[in-house]
């Protein structure tokens, strides 16, 4: 903001669409949707009840982050403002600051990386976030402060998260809570598997199935493996 470098930097990477492939970026941009997060943490369902219990609280912070901020900046996307752009999917141009997918990117890669405290995984998160968080200025509809706004929301959301869910743990690891959760993110898979259109990506939605599909059958080797360890059976 200070240098007045938001839409020279935006055009710059935003001709990484036109370099590479629109089908590339449209699937790397999918990472970021709410139902393909959501979907994706299924597979710690079994694994690590405890973080799925933080990514509730996630969920609900980083809402608030996106929903409290945009009405308040109101602030035009770059197909509102400029008139030669690449743009990948739907030509948003309003609600821009902060990018929504760059929270849910971020929120997704805190949880897994303060859950998991290790620098590999760490490294390794951030790294998938900065890149599905840059595919929205590549897809053409997100300027940089947005984006970084979302990676800081998405991040603080985060780390709030997993604080607050190691501090209500008595609760969230209820049988009855975590089927309840189980089930929720069940649901977002399956939507995922007979094709979530909403995220405005056709070119992904194979992508979108394909991950759907795995979330499954992961959760569901889990889950019979845990039934089989059970005593007497």
């Amino acid at each position: 903001m200070a240098t007045a470098s938001n839409q020279s930097l935006f055009l710059w990477i935003n001709q990484l669409g036109p370099a590479t492939s629109d089908p590339l970026w449209a699937n790397i941009t999918v990472l970021g949707d709410t139902l393909v997060a959501l979907a994706l943490c299924l597979p710690l369902w079994r694994r690590r009840p405890d973080l799925v219990w933080a990514v509730l609280f996630a969920v609900l912070l980083a809402t608030l982050w996106v929903q409290g901020l945009k009405p308040i900046a109101d602030v035009p996307r770059p197909p509102a403002v400029l008139a030669e752009l690449h743009v990948i999917g739907p030509a948003y141009k309003a609600g821009s600051f902060p990018s929504g997918h760059a929270t849910t990117a971020f929120t997704l890669a805190g949880i897994i990386a303060f859950g998991f405290a290790s620098r590999i995984t760490l490294g390794v998160a951030v790294a998938l976030a900065s890149v599905v968080a840059l595919s929205r200025a590549v897809v053409g509809v997100h300027w940089p402060l947005d984006i970084l706004a979302g990676a800081f929301g998405g991040w603080l959301s985060a780390a709030i998260a997993v604080r607050l869910a190691r501090h209500t743990l008595d609760f969230g690891l209820k049988p009855y809570v975590q089927w309840v959760l189980g089930c929720l993110l069940v649901i977002f898979s399956i939507l995922l598997v007979y094709g979530h259109h909403r995220s405005g990506y056709p070119q992904a939605l194979q992508f979108q199935r394909i991950i759907g599909l795995a979330c499954l059958l992961f959760a569901g080797a889990r889950l019979i493996r845990d039934f089989r360890s059970r005593p007497g059976l």
